[in-house]
């Protein structure tokens, strides 16, 4: 049995080695002292795990000094040699057996560290009795000027506030240093952005990182090398790949080596022919491990004389200091609608597929509209005239074999639509056979970013055949692979963890009209959920049941929803019916408030100061479609959302209930949102024979996280 998630504690921070002993400080915010562990790595295997209390006293006993001096403070972690000894301990990998581990701790033991695939993921969750009261010692040290006896913060008058340690693991962002690194992009030679641009011939664009935006920079963004790298890593490799209809690429993707400091070892070059007139754009993504972190849209001018080459530029995306903390993805789709089709490009160090899908919108609406209904027969399927998938959570084998196919038709419908469209030429028809082996193999995090394919991609069937009498489950894409549905849009400028301290909060909006509809405690019963997870401690909860009590909320910048949870009916209008506009949210009887009326009551221009992570549980609605997320996804996004999770279609309201429970026991644990999805699919489908957990979707960065994790 490994190490549960309730057995992680995930308060902890990483220091490397040559930190020294004022980073150390400055590294563990005051009110976290007496928590959080600090880990420092010995060898492979090895870990010193400390508080900052443990080195306090350590500190005092070896200086018998009333007040810190500089000269402690400058000490680094690798000159305590013996204090590091004393705290060093073995590490224990995730799936070790929790009662072993925990027969080998002592009262008084400290914690190992938790290894998954060789990082720390967290210590184990042991309690350590007593500790150092006097932890704020280390703010304690004398000014310089005179060398007297007096406490001066931050090292004294004389000093400016020290930055803080790289690297560190913190949930807080730090404030301690202004990053005065950038990525610049810029024409070679540079003097080619003072004229336009002209058709058929050939422009070098150059991406490098700097400590300084550069005059002759066309574009530029900062670089916070404080989050850029992971702990322990000296130096990581951007890879900059560039996308365009309206310039011809003669450049295979390049990688870009940035150091820890100063600036890049390389610069990344591109030569690019403009193919016609006007205003010509073309995206930069920058992508670590194969995940796409940011991208920067440049709008070039072609032929208009008396302009300078750039028209203007936007970035999009998470910030690129958010590169430390992505996880790697095994697959990345960047997939735009061009008029004529979706274009799709797959982005990677190696990579130079692009294709054309000759798929239109209504086309593709459709597709999803086929598969929805197929979904929407699964849902109810009678046995013994019971509704057997909106009655119970455990399903028959002999309901389960007969709707597996319907399923699995409808996802190899779906699939052939989509990337075996008739008309895709044969880099498209490779593609489609490369995709089904990948997804045929080892289990993937697979990433796509696209404003219009909002496809239940869960629900892809990736057999090289269509059996209904041979349904192999984990031939389902949502059933062994990590999907997350990635938006790229303005200013998403937030870390990828949920901060939950001081406390979390959470806003529950309800259409408490459900009970009487359904006959029976659905929003009373969740009520009760978070009343007991409020008597827990950790969480503040905020409960509307009205659209004007939403609207109220949207349209208030200080909003501190952190994540925003809608038990509720949800409608989508299809393109003809007013498509994503008219979507409605609805709260009741006269209670229905649309996506148009969210955009005049509580505009874009109000960003939400929380980043809420917005989940939508549409219960037994009227048909969603992909237009449903279309509209609201980047409405949430724009103003300040981190994404969104929801259903595909509608959801029986028991199972919303059942699901929605089981989602937050473990997000609020501190797991990874892309990791419950997988085991929640696959627990429904292998334990309980039931697949509509398939019937949720990733609408946001799958390695989002609550932490530390509220026990």
């Amino acid at each position: 049995m490994p190490i549960p998630s309730s057995k992680i504690n995930h308060d902890w921070i990483e220091i490397p080695s040559n930190a020294t002993v004022r980073d150390v400080r400055n590294a563990v915010p005051p009110e976290r002292r007496r928590v959080v562990w600090l880990i420092t790595r010995r060898s492979a295997n090895e870990f010193a795990v400390y508080r900052i209390g443990n080195l306090i006293r350590y500190l005092k006993e070896n200086t018998a000094q009333e007040f810190v001096t500089r000269d402690v403070l400058n000490r680094t972690l690798e000159e305590l040699t013996d204090f590091l000894s004393q705290y060093t301990l073995p590490a224990v990998d995730i799936g070790a057996n929790p009662s072993d581990v925990q027969s080998n701790l002592g009262p008084g033991s400290h914690p190992p560290v938790i290894l998954q695939n060789g990082a720390p993921i967290g210590v184990f969750d042991h309690k350590v009795r007593g500790g150092e009261t006097d932890v704020d010692w280390l703010d304690s040290e004398p000014k310089s000027a005179n060398g007297g006896g007096h406490p001066a913060k931050n090292g004294g008058e004389d000093m400016a506030p020290p930055p803080p340690i790289p690297g560190t693991l913190g949930t807080e962002k730090s404030t301690g240093m202004a990053s005065s690194r950038k990525i610049n992009v810029r024409f070679e030679p540079p003097e080619q952005k003072d004229a336009p641009l002209q058709v058929g011939e050939t422009y070098t664009l150059v991406f490098s990182v700097d400590m300084e935006q550069l005059a002759q920079a066309i574009a530029a963004t900062e670089l916070d090398e404080a989050r850029f790298f992971a702990p322990n890593v000296e130096q990581v490799d951007v890879v900059v790949q560039l996308i365009s209809d309206d310039f011809e690429i003669l450049t295979e993707p390049q990688k870009l080596i940035v150091p820890r400091t100063g600036k890049s070892k390389n610069r990344a070059r591109f030569d690019i022919i403009p193919q016609k007139n006007g205003e010509g754009e073309l995206t930069a993504v920058f992508l670590k491990d194969g995940n796409a972190v940011q991208a920067i849209t440049l709008k070039l001018n072609v032929g208009v004389a008396g302009q300078g080459a750039i028209v203007k530029s936007q970035t999009l995306g998470r910030p690129v200091e958010a590169a430390g903390a992505v996880q790697p993805r095994g697959l990345t789709l960047w997939i735009d609608y061009k008029g004529e089709g979706f274009k799709v490009t797959v982005l990677g160090p190696n990579e130079n597929t692009s294709f054309m899908i000759p798929l239109q919108l209504h086309e593709l609406e459709q597709a999803i509209g086929k598969a929805r209904a197929a979904l929407q027969a699964i849902v109810e399927t009678q046995d013994k005239n019971n509704l057997v998938y909106q009655t119970e959570i455990d399903i028959p084998a002999a309901v389960k074999n007969k709707t597996l196919p319907m399923l699995a038709r409808a996802g190899a419908l779906l699939f052939q639509t989509i990337f075996m469209h008739p008309g895709s030429n044969q880099v498209a028809k490779d593609f489609a056979k490369r995709f089904r082996a990948l997804a045929q193999g080892d289990p993937l995090n697979i990433q796509i970013i696209s404003k219009q394919m909002m496809l239940p991609w869960g629900i892809l069937y990736v057999a090289d055949k269509f059996d209904p009498n041979n349904i192999q489950p984990e031939l389902f894409l949502g059933l062994k692979h990590i999907i997350e549905h990635a938006p790229m849009e303005p200013n998403m400028d937030f870390v990828t963890n949920i901060a939950s301290q001081p406390a979390l909060t959470v806003s529950l909006n309800l259409n408490k009209e459900i009970d009487a509809q359904m006959g029976f405690p659905l929003i009373k019963n969740q009520q009760k959920y978070w009343d007991a997870r409020k008597q827990k401690g950790g969480v503040n909860i905020i409960t509307r049941t009205s659209s004007n009590d939403l609207i109220t909320a949207l349209a208030d910048a200080n909003t501190p929803d952190q994540i925003a949870y809608f038990y509720c009916h949800a409608v989508s209008k299809n393109i003809a019916e007013g498509g994503a506009g008219a979507s409605t949210l609805q709260f009741g009887a006269n209670q229905s408030v649309t996506l148009e009326d969210f955009m005049l009551s509580a505009p874009l221009e109000v960003r939400l100061a929380g980043s809420p992570l917005v989940f939508i549980n549409a219960c037994e609605s009227a048909e969603l479609s992909p237009l449903f997320y279309n509209g609201f996804m980047p409405y949430f996004v724009d103003k300040g959302a981190r994404g969104m999770i929801g259903t595909e279609c509608p959801v029986p309201a028991l199972f919303a209930l059942d699901w929605a429970e089981k989602f937050f026991n473990q997000f609020l644990d501190g797991k990874p949102l892309g990791q419950i999805f997988l085991d929640l699919r696959r627990d429904y489908f292998f334990n309980h024979n039931n697949i509509l957990g398939l019937l949720y979707a990733v609408y946001c960065d799958a390695d989002t996280r609550v932490e530390p994790a509220l026990q």
